[in-house]
């Protein structure tokens, strides 16, 4: 349609020649001269004698200076269209065929021209480029009846959309045009039309290319004049079109459509200060909430999530949910229960006139719908019936929505709470129609086992570099700072009262700094803080109170305590905050870039954050429901672990200057090369290889992060640099071709260390390497996606 429009703008001209001419409507009335009816006859004979006298009225009108000149006999003419009650009731204009030229016109058509501005002002131009696309059609099909004998209706009515300049309110009207009084001039020879011709044509019905090439417009020119009437449509037309935008997904959540709902709605009451609002009603919490995320969509809720007042739920839910009558508050200062409790912050927000009007779908409340106006008394009964067509529909797009919300809160539970991945729910989804069966049969529900054969794991850790021994001297660290403030307290408190208590105190308080200058052991920190809060600050605060003036003596040591710990904290706060950040940022690029892995191929993927963050990766045929599976997607996932995790060691390098402790972080990459098999386990809802054989996967991931290098003492993992952990040889080939492949990209650097674990509990013949990354790069991810594209 839109190529159509832009073939009809055209400058928004008509294509046909067309004049003004009364010599039809002057032909009208020659005919009813002899009419039956003795007193049309009467009149028709006086307009001949006056027309008689003016010869120029009779040939085409180009100076409408004629037409003021002749009033008096123009407006004779006219009668045989305008009645006494078409110039009171109706919106009517004679004018030159499809131009505006008014010949005649009533008062009520002039005074909505005066009210709505011209034509140009009131129409955007693609409306416009509509309507003259109509107008085109219109002189096209009346050349197919008058010379074709083919009779051919519009398929739609024309709308004029007409603005109120000073209201800024929309009303529609519909067109008609009545040719009663116009001609067709053929200048020319008329073109031939076969029956294949016709059919095309009317095939194209709104092509205006093709109609022009098969009947040029330049062979055709209108004469005479058209009638030209204006209906108010506006109530069906608001109604209409606020019908489509509910049926639309986001209508009521959505900033701008429910915007445009709230405009149709002051168009379809003609009040400019209306406003439109929205009460969602949850029954599974009880409680009214308001849509919109940001921008809020309750008028009664307001600029809250909820109704906050559980008593104006309960009163809301009785008034509308059980009686289903709608509410009308004519004057909010005169409100009474149930909204007395909301009246005046309704106020305070411009609302003097209120509907609350209930929301029921398939006989369930689902909310309510609210319109509110500034003005006392804009808003009445009346106003019920008016709006009684589009509720079921707002009621549908409640339940849509909140139905939606809901949805949302599901997958993002699923996505953040449980393990059932995206890649692999097809296989849940199967289990639960297998259980749906079982119920239909009748039979004992056993669920089935989620198993998954023959698939490759791939594993990989970031961890805090002793990060036992780091939490460990912190936790000294505080613990000993707040025992000495404790002894320097009760100190000075011996200064000023001498009880043999607080010496027994100090005592236990010394051999506490002791004890764990040589060895801080676990339990150590709870008895510690116990005694602390149960002996020694009972102790101060006693001490305080007896002496108020001396007050000062206690103030460090209170100042250094958390305010939500209640105990010193600031050696572990800057560990827990620089770990949080390091945990953070390689979260924040797993998940990132596990987006991206997922469309090379599906795969199952889970993290797990502790002292960092490790990921487990499983890929296989079994997975995968309509999918092909091939290695090359093993290798490509393989590649595209190594680079991500090199950029991990990368970003997190780059923030140790920046943290409040600076942590390094080491880097390792499991490969196990055979295929296995993992299960969902129901008591744990995670997946977990499955077999006997498989377990030493698991016992290997578990203790391969503190291994070391054969004879030496030096641990494997090492800051900067990745640890690439295997027991076959072809493995070691592969990942070496990877390493090599990098290194050109500049992304690792220096020489590969290949390198031999010391045997671990239960697990022996482990092998690794070991390369650096380029951590001095500005970042590595703005080539991996281009190294994913080839690979």
């Amino acid at each position: 349609m839109d190529a159509e429009l832009d073939q009809c703008d055209m400058g928004l001209e008509f294509p046909f020649e067309c004049k003004l001419s009364l010599a039809n409507l002057i032909g009208y009335w020659g005919m009813r001269i002899n009419d039956s009816n003795s007193h049309l006859a009467s009149t028709a004979k006086e307009v001949m004698d006056r027309v008689s006298q003016v010869p120029e009225l009779l040939a085409p009108i180009e100076d409408l200076e004629v037409l003021d000149t002749h009033r008096e006999t123009v407006d004779l003419l006219m009668t045989a269209i305008f009645s006494p009650f078409t110039e009171e009731e109706e919106m009517v204009s004679a004018m030159a065929p499809f131009k505006k030229q008014d010949v005649h016109s009533t008062k009520g058509y002039k005074d909505l021209m005066a009210q709505a501005g011209s034509y140009e002002a009131l129409l955007d131009p693609e409306e416009m480029a509509q309507i003259m696309l109509h107008k085109t059609m219109a002189a096209y099909f009346a050349i197919m009846q008058t010379y074709y004998g083919l009779t051919i209706e519009l398929n739609k009515d024309i709308i004029y959309t007409l603005s109120d300049q000073r209201t800024g309110l929309k009303r529609y009207f519909k067109i008609e045009i009545n040719p009663k009084f116009c001609e067709i001039v053929l200048n020319g020879d008329l073109p031939e039309l076969t029956e294949e011709d016709l059919k095309y044509l009317t095939d194209h019905i709104e092509d205006v290319d093709v109609w022009m090439e098969k009947l040029p417009t330049d062979l055709f020119e209108f004469q005479g004049l058209i009638i030209f009437k204006l209906t108010e449509v506006t109530k069906d037309q608001v109604l209409s079109r606020m019908k489509e935008n509910l049926l639309e997904k986001n209508s009521i959540t959505e900033e701008n459509s429910f915007d445009d709902l709230e405009q149709k709605f002051r168009s379809l009451l003609q009040l400019s200060d209306l406003r439109l609002g929205i009460s969602a009603y949850q029954k599974s919490k009880n409680r009214f909430f308001n849509f919109g995320r940001n921008t809020r969509r309750s008028i009664l809720i307001g600029n809250h999530d909820k109704l906050e007042c559980p008593h104006a739920t309960a009163n809301l839910l009785d008034r509308f949910a059980n009686q289903a009558e709608p509410m009308v508050v004519e004057d909010m200062s005169e409100c009474c229960m149930p909204l007395k409790p909301q009246s005046e912050a309704l106020q305070d927000c411009g609302v003097q006139n209120l509907i609350l009007n209930p929301l029921f779908y398939n006989d369930e409340f689902v909310g309510l719908l609210e319109l509110a106006s500034p003005n006392k008394g804009d808003l009445n009964a009346l106003t019920l019936t008016k709006m009684k067509e589009v509720l079921p529909l707002f009621a549908i797009a409640v339940k849509r929505s909140s139905e939606e919300l809901e949805n949302t809160i599901q997958n993002l539970i699923k996505e953040k709470y449980t393990s059932i991945h995206p890649t692999v729910e097809w296989k849940f989804n199967d289990a639960a129609h297998q259980m749906l069966d079982q119920m239909a049969e009748k039979k004992s529900t056993v669920a089935p086992q989620i198993v998954f054969n023959d698939v490759y794991p791939l594993y990989a850790a970031s961890d805090i570099r002793n990060s036992s021994v780091e939490r460990h001297q912190c936790i000294y660290k505080d613990l000993n700072r707040q025992l000495q403030l404790a002894r320097e307290v009760l100190g000075r408190a011996m200064e000023m009262t001498n009880l043999p208590i607080l010496d027994e105190t100090i005592f236990r308080l010394d051999n506490f700094r002791k004890k764990i200058k040589s060895k801080l052991v676990t339990g150590d920190e709870s008895v510690i803080l116990e005694f602390l809060q149960k002996e020694v600050e009972p102790i101060i605060k006693n001490m305080e109170a007896n002496h108020v003036g001396d007050g000062e003596f206690s103030k460090a040591y209170w100042e250094a305590l958390d305010p939500t710990l209640g105990v010193v904290y600031e050696h572990r706060k800057h560990f827990e905050d620089s770990l949080t950040a390091i945990n953070d940022t390689i979260g924040s690029i797993l998940d990132e870039e596990e987006k991206s892995a997922q469309k090379m191929f599906p795969h199952y993927f889970e993290k797990y954050k502790t002292d960092g963050v490790e990921h487990n990766i499983y890929i296989g045929a079994s997975m995968v429901e309509h999918l092909k599976f091939d290695e090359v997607y093993l290798r490509n996932l393989r590649l595209w672990q190594l680079v991500v995790t090199a950029e991990i060691a990368n970003r997190t390098a780059t923030m140790v200057n920046d943290l409040s402790m600076p942590l390094e972080t080491t880097h390792l990459i499991l490969v196990h090369s055979n295929p296995l098999s993992i299960r969902f386990r129901q008591e744990e809802k995670k997946f977990d290889v499955d077999g006997a054989y498989n377990i030493r996967y698991e016992i290997t991931k578990k203790r391969i992060d503190k291994a070391l290098v054969k004879d030496t003492e030096e641990r494997i993992t090492q800051p900067g640099k990745i640890a690439i952990i295997y027991s076959q040889d072809k493995d070691a080939e592969e990942y070496l071709k990877y390493i090599e492949y990098l290194k050109s990209k500049e992304l690792l650097t220096e020489k590969v260390e290949q390198l031999e674990l010391e045997e671990l509990q239960g697990v022996s013949g482990l092998k690794a390497l070991r390369i650096a990354v380029n951590t001095g790069s500005a970042s590595i991810m703005d080539e991996v996606r281009k190294l994913l594209e080839v690979a």
